[in-house]
């Protein structure tokens, strides 16, 4: 029946893990190898902008804006590997305190307290692991909704 299918409908067979508007689907969890390609995205956009002098608050501003946009959006859809995590916080972070992705030296300040509000001491740095569990809950606690509506 499923040839019969395939063959009147002319559609191949496929398999899974495959892209769907960009974003990989899988039925299993995600492996690192499989998010990876957000690094290289990552380290181009902070490639662009060691050049051009930027203050420790430009720095910053860009951490903020534009690195963490697009790492919200990978959060909010998948439960992302933790070496993923601390590949992306060792980049913002070597961004920020040396502006350079290739030496590695200890920051003045370490990322946990960079990301603490402003009234304890941090700059509001989004904390990418406490962000993706919690994505990662109100997902589960949507199916968990909709299959008790059942």
């Amino acid at each position: 029946m499923k040839q019969a299918i395939l063959l009147s409908s002319r559609f191949t067979e496929g398999s899974f893990s495959f892209k769907y508007l960009g974003v990989p689907l899988s039925p299993h969890r995600l492996l690192a190898s499989q998010l990876s390609h957000i690094l290289p995205k990552l380290e181009l956009s902070i490639q662009s902008w060691m050049g051009k002098h930027l203050s420790f608050a430009g720095c910053f501003e860009l951490i903020r804006s534009v690195l963490q946009g697009v790492v919200q959006f990978w959060i909010s859809i998948f439960l992302i590997p933790a070496l993923v995590i601390s590949r992306i916080i060792s980049l913002c972070c070597n961004f920020l305190w040396i502006k350079d992705l290739q030496r590695n030296k200890s920051a003045l300040v370490a990322w946990k307290h960079v990301c603490l509000p402003k009234n304890e001491g941090g700059l509001v740095v989004l904390d990418i692991k406490a962000r993706n569990a919690s994505f990662f809950a109100k997902q589960l606690w949507n199916i968990h909704l909709k299959t008790d509506s059942l």
